[in-house]
């Protein structure tokens, strides 16, 4: 596996989206209305009240729900450096991830790194548990001569090391969490639950779309605690996404669906973070 490959994909995928608070509000997604009356149109979109059994071009999205789903840590270090939002409780985004990227540094000290993964049950549901603890090194080697990696995002955010969870003096790192599916289990479920780009992804020549389905970003956290906030829709996948041409509806059928039950919590214990993500497929 090419690391630039992952790094493309990663950095294409983002490049529309700002994961603040505010933007993973959803609609409930169901399977596209084929009914029609004269002279009208059929929408692309999903619609309310059709269940779907309908096999994407990439990979199937059958009325078994059972898929493998990575979760990531988007970890900016020194959230004093954003600009997508500097005066807001969550002050980084998008711009900060692709500006510094484009430009060849990285001014937030951003590490994009592998959190888990695991395999939905035939209902859809999932609950995925991740640890991360604070370096000091802030070079995290995340590559393996294998081909195995552990880190997503654009390679000037990565180069030869990952600064990892290694906030800046003064400074607590802002977390954001990215949730991605692969599609249904195949042989290779292992590089599925492991990587950003797996050889089941359709980028590489595989049967699934494997595309990110939700986001969520916290609030820099001072002290000890916890906090738990809804998930839904990645940003770039709105509900409509497919009608407007921006998506195709095998991608946004498989998106998250918001105040539903799906809810990402984050903990913070000294020099420590657990996520814990329990999601229902759609």
């Amino acid at each position: 596996m090419k690391l630039s490959t992952t790094a493309y994909i990663l950095s294409s995928v983002l490049s529309a989206a700002n994961l603040s608070d505010h933007q993973c509000i959803a609609q409930t997604i169901y399977a596209p209305d084929v009914s029609e009356s004269p002279g009208q149109k059929a929408s692309k979109s999903p619609k309310a009240g059709k269940k779907s059994n309908k096999k994407g071009k990439k990979g199937h999205y059958d009325d078994s729900k059972e898929r493998v789903v990575t979760m990531w840590w988007v970890l900016f270090n020194k959230p004093s450096a954003c600009v997508a939002n500097p005066e807001g409780p969550v002050k980084c985004g998008m711009a900060d991830l692709m500006g510094n990227a484009m430009a060849g540094k990285n001014d937030p000290n951003i590490a994009i790194i592998n959190a888990s993964g695991g395999i939905s049950g035939k209902d859809g549901f999932l609950r995925l548990a991740a640890a991360l603890y604070k370096t000091d090194s802030c070079a995290l080697d995340l590559e393996a001569d294998s081909g195995a990696y552990l880190w997503g995002g654009p390679p000037p955010l990565y180069d030869t090391a990952s600064i990892g969870y290694c906030p800046a003096d003064g400074e607590n790192t802002e977390v954001h969490i990215v949730l991605r599916d692969h599609g249904p289990p195949t042989e290779h479920k292992l590089h599925q639950m492991t990587r950003f780009t797996d050889p089941s992804c359709a980028s590489v020549g595989g049967p699934n779309l494997c595309v990110d389905s939700g986001a969520v970003a916290f609030p820099s956290m001072s002290e000890d605690g916890l906090m738990a906030k809804d998930v839904g829709h990645f940003p770039m996948f709105p509900p409509g996404c497919a009608d407007a041409g921006t998506c195709e509806i095998e991608v946004e059928m498989v998106q998250l669906v918001a105040n539903s039950g799906n809810e990402v919590t984050l903990i913070r214990t000294g020099d420590a973070f657990q996520a814990v993500a329990e999601i229902t497929l759609p």
